[in-house]
């Protein structure tokens, strides 16, 4: 059994994520965030895709609840004490990962991806993130031109 754990979340939804390439063999956590999902007004519609993409990932396991406290008890569960993930600009991200720490004492290892269309620091402070459509844009042509190799 691997040592770590991996909390995949919503800004690492896919099979080839950093956190998930680094331990293929460490038991992969989602959690749904009732709090989110009240906040943001998640349509069903968005919650589906959620759920789709994590499908993706072989052997993931998908909880409900407070996402700190939920981590916390997979965490127990496999006798692990460190998870691994993947940076997030989510605003809950970093009370989230301090929770981990502080309250269970659990080791907390943030990997960086790579860019997915190469934006930079100031270009995303400039975007309105509220709705996709107004992030995808501004990147469209880029990140389409990325892919070219795939057609």
């Amino acid at each position: 059994m691997s040592k770590v754990m991996v909390w995949v979340h919503g800004d690492s939804l896919r099979p080839g994520s950093a956190a998930l390439a680094k331990h293929p063999e460490a038991r992969r956590v989602f959690v749904f965030d009732d709090r989110v999902i009240e906040g943001y007004r998640l349509s069903l519609k968005r919650i589906v895709f959620i759920y789709e993409s994590l499908l993706e990932i072989e052997g993931i396991e998908i909880r409900r609840g407070d996402v700190a406290a939920e981590l916390a008890e997979a965490a127990r569960e496999s006798g692990v004490t460190r998870i691994v993930t993947t940076e997030s600009v989510a605003p809950g991200f970093a009370r989230i990962s301090e929770r981990l720490r502080r309250d269970y004492r659990l080791e907390l290892e943030v990997l960086t991806e790579e860019p997915f269309a190469g934006i930079g620091k100031a270009e995303s402070e400039r975007m309105d993130l509220k709705r996709f459509s107004r992030f995808w844009q501004p990147i469209k042509s880029r990140a389409l031109n990325l892919n070219r190799s795939l057609w």
